[in-house]
């Protein structure tokens, strides 16, 4: 005769048995999707470095270009910064050039999901004249590791660096409808 405490040990015992398998399962998934982007990751640290070593008076408007990754972490981050000039509207008649510092980030995650990366593109911009005049725009993109090549490459440098508008990167960017 089983007691109730035999029959919860098993059930307990084969909850754990696939929760590991299911952890197991993911590990090597995001395992997997590491070794697809590391190519496209180190080609986007690359052009990092060489446009970095370009003059201040060549990469204009661009001030300052990067990127951050901690060893095991999941997520890569790329920036970029500028001062840009935006027309603003005053007392709906006129219009004044306001300068701002205008910066820009692009998270790639990895995901756990066999072939597929989530992408964050974060611009962020405060008036020199008025800090609390801050314009900010953020997109979250799904894109197969796959479909990233040089050209993807290319044009997230370019936006880094404010050659392109985000809505230009978001269309040449190949990612999944959403």
């Amino acid at each position: 005769m089983n007691s109730w405490i035999d029959e919860a040990e098993k059930r307990q015992k084969e909850k754990n048995t696939v929760y590991t398998q299911d952890t197991r399962e993911e590990s090597v998934i995001i395992k997997e999707n590491n070794q697809k982007i590391e190519p496209f990751i180190n080609k986007l640290n690359e052009l990092i470095e060489r446009v970095s070593k370009i003059s201040p008076e060549e990469r204009k408007p661009s001030l300052e270009i990067g990127s951050t990754h901690l060893d095991g972490d999941l997520r890569y981050e790329f920036y970029g910064s500028a001062f840009k000039i935006k027309e603003k509207k005053i007392a709906f008649l006129f219009k004044k050039n306001v300068n701002f510092i205008f910066w820009r980030r692009i998270y790639i995650n990895v995901t756990d999901t066999a072939g597929l990366l989530k992408i964050t593109l974060y611009e962020k911009g405060t008036s020199q004249l008025n800090p609390n005049d801050i314009v900010k725009q953020k997109i979250k993109l799904l894109s197969n590791i796959n479909n990233q090549n040089d050209a993807s490459c290319y044009n997230i440098i370019d936006w880094l660096v404010f050659k392109i508008s985000m809505s230009e990167l978001r269309r040449n960017l190949p990612h999944l409808h959403q």
